[in-house]
C-alpha cells in the first residue's frame, strides 16, 4: 500500500513538474488608446488563481504556458485576451468599453479589495493624479483630488508643512490629521509647532510626509471614516492616507529618468501706503521702523521700492532615476531622487535626497518574501515667521528708508530701526544673512514581510518595520540682533522612532453562493522620541557660531522623552451573496500604555454592508440589461473607533533642568509645570454613521458617488488651561464633545471617448460641519495658544454649540440696534471680554479637474473652489499698527456715525484718527481683520506630449515633455497674500492654525519644464 502511494504521489509529482516546467515568465506593457501607460489593469491566466496587476507605468509579468489565455481587465476599459505563444512579451492596448469592471483598492494592513464589496467611503488616487501637480510635498498633491479632504499649506516657504483632515476634526486640542501608512506599516508625519526652545509659531517647520517621493508612489488610497480606517486602530481616528509604492515586474528591465527644471515667482504681496513717511505721531524720526511720520509730500523724502528688491525669482531642480526588473521569482525597483528647491528670498531653501530600493524573492509558489527600504535626507534653511520677523520688517519698513543698507562699514554691525516702546526691529536683509535656521533630517524605514499560503484558502503574512530618523534644528541669533545683543544659539537633536509588529492570518472559502473571508491579527506599535534642546547666550566671539562659544552659565540644556506602546488585537469577517450583497463585521481591542494600567483596554466595533443594485436586479428579474444604468451600489456603515491620551499625561511632570529653565509642551521657556497629571484618564470614542450611494451610467460614461456621514466624538481628552497661580500651564481630563456631519459628491465623466481623442470631466465636492456640543465644567470655549495673535487681538477657538474653527477675539461696543457705542469724545470702545468673531470651517470645497488625450498630447487643469470661511488677517493688523497699511490712510479728523454712551445722543463730535487711534483702538478690534476666505483659483495646468515616434527612433520605450504651471489665478476678496495659509504652521492640534495670516512668506507662482524617458 505504502508503495503504490508512493507511486501516485510520484506521480503527480512528475506531472506538476511537467506543467510548471512548461511554463515560463511572460511580460509586457498595457497602454491606453494614446500610448499612456495603464496602472492597476488586472492581469489573469484563464481557469487558473494565476493573476497580477500592472504598475504604475503599465508593466506586467506572469507565469503562463503556451496555449494559456491572459485576460487584461480594467475599470473604464474593454476585456481583452490574449493567447500565449512563443514569445515572451506581449504589449496591449486596452479601449474603451461598454460596461465598466469595479476596480480593486488597498484597505488597512495592505489587503486588497474590490469597491463594490465596502460598505465605507474610500477614494484612490493614481500615480499620475500626484505627480501632474509637481508638488514636492504629496500632501498639497491631495488638494482637490479627493472629496472630503481639505488640504492648507503653510505658505510659500520651501518645505513649507501641509496641514490635511478628512471630514473635520474631532479633536478639541490634540491631532486632527489622518494616519499615513507606507507599504502596510504607519509613518510619521508629524509636524513640530516649536524648535528648540522656540516660542510657538516662531519657526514653521516642515510635515514629515514632505520626506516621502511622490515619484515612488503607484497608489494611494484614502480611508476617510471610522469604520474604512477602524483596523488601523487608535492612531487612525482622523482616517488614513495609505500609500503603495512601486514594486518592479519580471522580464526585461526597466530603467526611467526625469528632471523637472522650475521657475517661482512671488504670487501676490500686500497693498502698502507710501504716503507717510517714518515718524511717531505725524513727526519725523529718522531712528524710528514706524510709519506715523509727516506725509511724503511735505519734504525732501525719497520713496525707495524695497519689496521689489527683497523677493527674487527662484529656480529649482528635481532629479529622479529608477531601475525595476527581475525574474519570475525575485522582482527588485530601486530609485533615487535629489530635489534642490530654491525659495524666492535668498537663502530660503529645501532639498531632498532619496534612495529607495523594493524587492520581493518567491522561493516556492507558496511562500515569498519581501523587503523596502528607503533612506531620505533633508535639509531646510529658513527664518522664523510672525511677530519681528524678516518678512514683519519687508511690510514694516518706512518707505522712505533704503532697506538694503543694513550693516554698518566699520564694525559689521545692523543698522536697525527702533518703535520705542516696542524696541527695536531686525532688517530684512540682516535676518536672512545673519539670523538663519537650519533643519536637518536623516530617514531611513524599512520593511520586511513574509506570506505564507499553507493551503489554497489560508494566507499567512508577518510584517516587521520600522520608521527611524534624526533630526537636528539650530537657530542662531547674531550679536546686535534685537532679539539679543549679545547672541543667541539654539540647537535640537531630535531621535525619532516608530516600530510596527504586525501578523495576519486571513481565511477564504467559498460554500455555493456564499463567500466568506476572515482575518485575524495582532499588531504591537512602539514610538520613541527624544529630544536634547541645548542654548547659550553672551558670545564670547561675535562671529563664531557655537554652544562653546559661550561662558557655562550662559548656557541651558532639556533633554524630553516620550514613549508609547500600543498592542492591539483584530478581527474582519467579510461575507458576499453572488458577490451582490457584502457585510462586514470588524473588531479591534488595543492596549495603551498612556492609559492606567487598571483601564487601558477598550474595544471598538463596526460593522457595514452594501448591495450592487442593478446585479440584484438581474438576479430578480432576470434581465440582462439595466437601460442607462450600468451599475448601481447601495452601502451603509456604523463604527466606534477609540483613542487614547498622550503620552505621560498620568502623572504631574517634574522634570529637570539646568540653569532653573524647563521647557514646556509648547516650546516656550518657563521656570513652572508643564502640567497637571490625570491618573484616570480613560480612552475617548467616536461613533460614525454612513450611508452612500454609487451609480454609473451611459456605459461608464457618467458616474457619481455620494456620501452621507455623522460622527460624534465623546470624552474628549483636552488639556485645558489653568492659572499660572496652580504653576502648571494645563490640566487634562476627559471631558466635552464634537459633532461632525457632512456630504460628499464624486463626479467622474467621459463626455468625449473615442480611440485617438479623450476628454474628462472630475468633481470631487465636500460640506462639513464641525460642531462642539459640549466642554467640561463651566467652559464656553477652548482656545488655542499656538494659534494666537499678539495683544490679543485674535486666536483661534473652539466654541461651545459653535464651531470648532472658531476665532475669538474683540468687538466694537454697539446698542441692541447695532449702532457704535461711543465715548464723549467721539472715538468708538471695544468690548473688553471676547467672544466668536469668525468661523474658519468653509461652507463647502470642490476640486474640478479637465483632462484631454489626443494621439500623443495631453492636457489636464484643476480649478479649485472654496465657498465661505474667515481668515484672520493677522499682517493687515500688524501693519495698521506700524502705519504702513492703507487702512491708515484716513488720517485726520471725522465724525465717526454712532451714540454718545453716556447721553444716547447721536454723536456730532470729530474724533482725531491718529496713530493712537489705530494702534490702541482700531487694532486692538479683531473684527476688523476678519475677512472672507472664499476663492476660486487655477491650481495647475499640465501640458504632455508622449514622443512615440522620435522614442523608437531613439530606441526608447517612451519619451515625454511636460509644462506646469502652478497656482496661475486666483479670484478672491481677501486683502491678502492669499487666504490659504496656516500661521503657525500644520503642527498645531485641535482646531489648528489654518486660517491665520501671520506674516508668513507669500504663495509663489511656478512654471515647470520636464523631460521624462525609459529604457
Amino acid at each position: 500500500m505504502k508503495q503504490k502511494l508512493l507511486l501516485v504521489f510520484i506521480g503527480l509529482f512528475m506531472i506538476t513538474t511537467c506543467l510548471m516546467a512548461q511554463q515560463k515568465a511572460v511580460s509586457g506593457r498595457v497602454s491606453s488608446a494614446t500610448g499612456e501607460g495603464l496602472g492597476n489593469v488586472t492581469v489573469t491566466v484563464q481557469g487558473t488563481t494565476r493573476s497580477t496587476q500592472t504598475t504604475a507605468d503599465g508593466s506586467f509579468s506572469i507565469q503562463a504556458a503556451p496555449g494559456e489565455v491572459l485576460v487584461f481587465r480594467a475599470i473604464g476599459s474593454e476585456e481583452k485576451k490574449q493567447t500565449v505563444g512563443d514569445g515572451s512579451v506581449y504589449n496591449i492596448s486596452l479601449m474603451s468599453t461598454e460596461e465598466a469592471l469595479d476596480e480593486v483598492v488597498v484597505t488597512a494592513f495592505g489587503i486588497k479589495q474590490q469597491t463594490k464589496s465596502l460598505g465605507f467611503a474610500v477614494q484612490g488616487v493614481s500615480a499620475k493624479e500626484l505627480t501632474e501637480s509637481n508638488q514636492p510635498n504629496v500632501v498639497n498633491a491631495l488638494q482637490g483630488k479627493v472629496a472630503g479632504v481639505q488640504v492648507t499649506n503653510s505658505g510659500g516657504a520651501p518645505g513649507a508643512s501641509a496641514n490635511i483632515m478628512i471630514r473635520g476634526g474631532s479633536s478639541l486640542s490634540e491631532n486632527n490629521q489622518p494616519l499615513f501608512v507606507v507599504d502596510g506599516i504607519p509613518v510619521d508625519n508629524t509636524t513640530p509647532v516649536a524648535q528648540g526652545g522656540l516660542s510657538a509659531g516662531a519657526a514653521p517647520a516642515s510635515n514629515r510626509g514632505v520626506d516621502i517621493n511622490p515619484e515612488d508612489i503607484e497608489s494611494m488610497t484614502v480611508l476617510k471614516g471610522p469604520a474604512a480606517a477602524a483596523l488601523y486602530g487608535i492612531r487612525a481616528a482622523g482616517g488614513a492616507i495609505v500609500i503603495t509604492t512601486k514594486k518592479g515586474v519580471s522580464g526585461q528591465g526597466r530603467v526611467t529618468y526625469g528632471n523637472t527644471f522650475s521657475v517661482d515667482n512671488v504670487n501676490k504681496l500686500p497693498e502698502l501706503q507710501n504716503q507717510y513717511v517714518q515718524g511717531v505721531n505725524g513727526v519725523f524720526d529718522p531712528e524710528s521702523y514706524l510709519s506715523w511720520g509727516p506725509a511724503a509730500e511735505s519734504g525732501d523724502y525719497q520713496i525707495y521700492d524695497n519689496i521689489d528688491g527683497y523677493f527674487k525669482t527662484a529656480f529649482s531642480q528635481n532629479h529622479d532615476f529608477s531601475a525595476s526588473g527581475g525574474s519570475d521569482k525575485t522582482k527588485y525597483y530601486a530609485s533615487a531622487s535629489v530635489l534642490d528647491q530654491n525659495g524666492i528670498v535668498d537663502h530660503f531653501d529645501f532639498g531632498r535626497k532619496s534612495f529607495r530600493l523594493n524587492a520581493e524573492h518567491k522561493v516556492f509558489d507558496n511562500l515569498k518574501f519581501g523587503a523596502n527600504m528607503n533612506y531620505v535626507n533633508s535639509d531646510r534653511t529658513y527664518f522664523a515667521q510672525g511677530s519681528k520677523n524678516g518678512i514683519m520688517g519687508v511690510f514694516f519698513w518706512p518707505r522712505n528708508v533704503d532697506m538694503t543698507d543694513y550693516i554698518n562699514p566699520d564694525d559689521g554691525t545692523q543698522n536697525m530701526l527702533s518703535s520705542g516702546s516696542d524696541g527695536a526691529m531686525d532688517n530684512p536683509y540682516w535676518t536672512i544673512n545673519k539670523n538663519a535656521k537650519t533643519n536637518d533630517v536623516n530617514r531611513f524605514l524599512a520593511v520586511g514581510d513574509v506570506s505564507y499560503d499553507p493551503f489554497s484558502w489560508l494566507n499567512l503574512t508577518y510584517r516587521l518595520g520600522t520608521d527611524y530618523y534624526t533630526e537636528t534644528f539650530q537657530s542662531v541669533t547674531t550679536p546686535t540682533s534685537q532679539a539679543s545683543e549679545s547672541g543667541y544659539l539654539v540647537r535640537s537633536g531630535t531621535n525619532n522612532q516608530i516600530t510596527t509588529s504586525t501578523f495576519l492570518a486571513t481565511a477564504k472559502k467559498d460554500f455555493d453562493d456564499f463567500g466568506f473571508t476572515f482575518t485575524a491579527g495582532h499588531n504591537l506599535e512602539m514610538m520613541d522620541r527624544k529630544t536634547t534642546t541645548v542654548s547659550a547666550t553672551n558670545f564670547i566671539e561675535p562671529d563664531f557660531v557655537s554652544i562653546n562659544n559661550s561662558n557655562m552659565e550662559d548656557r541651558t540644556s532639556v533633554v524630553r522623552s516620550s514613549r508609547r506602546r500600543i498592542v492591539g488585537v483584530f478581527g474582519d469577517l467579510n461575507m458576499n451573496w453572488k458577490n451582490m450583497v457584502f457585510l462586514n463585521f470588524r473588531g479591534r481591542n488595543d492596549w495603551s500604555s498612556t492609559l492606567p494600567v487598571s483601564d487601558n483596554s477598550f474595544f471598538y466595533p463596526s460593522i457595514s454592508t452594501s448591495f450592487i443594485l442593478t446585479d440584484l436586479y438581474k438576479e430578480i428579474s432576470g434581465s440582462s440589461s439595466t437601460g442607462i444604468l450600468d451599475y448601481a451600489k447601495l452601502r451603509g456603515a456604523w463604527a466606534q473607533v477609540g483613542k487614547d491620551a498622550p503620552p505621560h499625561k498620568l502623572a504631574t511632570l517634574l522634570g529637570t533642568s539646568i540653569n532653573n529653565f524647563t521647557i514646556n509642551p509648547r516650546g516656550f521657556i518657563s521656570s513652572i509645570a508643564d502640567y497637571y497629571g490625570n491618573p484616570t484618564l480613560k480612552p475617548e470614542f467616536t461613533n460614525s454613521y454612513e450611508l452612500g450611494l454609487d451609480l454609473r451610467f451611459f456605459q461608464g460614461r457618467l458616474g457619481l458617488d455620494f456620501a452621507a456621514y455623522k460622527s460624534k466624538t465623546e470624552d474628549q481628552i483636552l488639556g485645558t488651561r489653568v492659572p499660572p497661580s496652580a504653576g502648571a500651564f494645563l490640566a487634562y481630563l476627559n471631558g466635552g464633545s464634537i459633532e461632525n456631519k457632512g456630504i460628499e459628491a464624486v463626479l467622474n465623466t467621459q463626455p468625449i471617448r473615442k480611440d485617438d481623442f479623450r476628454w474628462s470631466f472630475d468633481v470631487n465636492f465636500t460640506a462639513n460641519r464641525s460642531k462642539v456640543l459640549d466642554l467640561p465644567g463651566s467652559l464656553d470655549r477652548v482656545e488655542l495658544s499656538d494659534a494666537w495673535v499678539v495683544d490679543d487681538a485674535a486666536q483661534g477657538a473652539a466654541f461651545l454649540n459653535g464651531t470648532l474653527f472658531g476665532i475669538n477675539g474683540r468687538t466694537w461696543k454697539t446698542n441692541g440696534e447695532g449702532q457704535y457705542l461711543l465715548t464723549n469724545a467721539g472715538l468708538p470702545q471695544v468690548v473688553t471680554t471676547l467672544s466668536q468673531i469668525g468661523d474658519r470651517n468653509p461652507n463647502w470645497l470642490a476640486g474640478v479637474t479637465n483632462t484631454f488625450d489626443y494621439k500623443g498630447f495631453g492636457l489636464s487643469f484643476m480649478w479649485d473652489f472654496r465657498q465661505g470661511g474667515d481668515v484672520f488677517n493677522s499682517t493687515a493688523f500688524a501693519m495698521v499698527k506700524a502705519g504702513t497699511s492703507p487702512l491708515t490712510l484716513d488720517r485726520g479728523t471725522t465724525v465717526i456715525p454712532g451714540v454718545i454712551e453716556s447721553t444716547g445722543q447721536v454723536n456730532t463730535t470729530a474724533a482725531n484718527l491718529d496713530q493712537n487711534y489705530y494702534e490702541t483702538l482700531f487694532a486692538s478690534q479683531g473684527a476688523n481683520f476678519v475677512e472672507d476666505g472664499s476663492w476660486v483659483r487655477l491650481r495647475y495646468v499640465s501640458l504632455t506630449y508622449n514622443a512615440k515616434s522620435f522614442a523608437r527612433q531613439l530606441k526608447l520605450n517612451n519619451l515625454q515633455f511636460t509644462f506646469t504651471g502652478r497656482n496661475l489665478l486666483l479670484f478672491t476678496d481677501y486683502s491678502g497674500v492669499d487666504p490659504e495659509v496656516s500661521g503657525s504652521g500644520a503642527g498645531v492640534g485641535g482646531s489648528g492654525s489654518f486660517g491665520f495670516d501671520n506674516l508668513g512668506l507669500p504663495a509663489t507662482r511656478g512654471f515647470d519644464l520636464g523631460l521624462r524617458f525609459s529604457f
